[in-house]
């Protein structure tokens, strides 16, 4: 999709966790990705790229986690660079934010999960300028 001359695209997609809709096996959203186009400035995705504002408790062993997809860090950032790199999916929860902004090479993440991990509104979004 183009807007005012910038190129978005979106995608719903996440690494299986429980059992929620749009959810795939690690293993198969590779596909996924490669359909995302390489000259996307703002890219839209449900979860984060692995290691980027991606932490959380492991439901069995309690321990701290990075659940994040690494097929969609290695596509954001050795092919499709966007200026802008915005998802969800992963609430703040009792000692762990991952809600904000991080900045590598030329692309800015932007976790904007706007509720924690209970369902309450802790968040009020970010105004970006591109």
């Amino acid at each position: 999709m183009e807007l005012n001359g910038l190129k978005l695209f979106g995608s719903p997609y996440t690494p299986r966790f429980h059992d929620w809709a749009y959810m795939k096996k690690r293993g198969q959203l590779d596909l996924v990705w490669q359909s995302v186009p390489d000259n996307v400035d703002i890219l839209i995705t449900h979860g984060p790229p692995k290691g980027v504002l991606d932490l959380t408790h492991d439901i069995e062993s309690k321990a701290l986690v990075q659940v994040g997809c690494a097929a969609l860090r290695r596509h954001v950032e050795e092919r499709i660079q966007p200026k802008i790199h915005a998802f969800g999916h992963l609430h703040d929860e009792k000692g762990i934010s991952n809600y904000g902004k991080f900045t590598r090479g030329e692309t800015q993440f932007i976790n904007c999960s706007c509720c924690n991990l209970a369902a309450k509104l802790t968040n009020n979004g970010f105004v970006v300028e591109v």
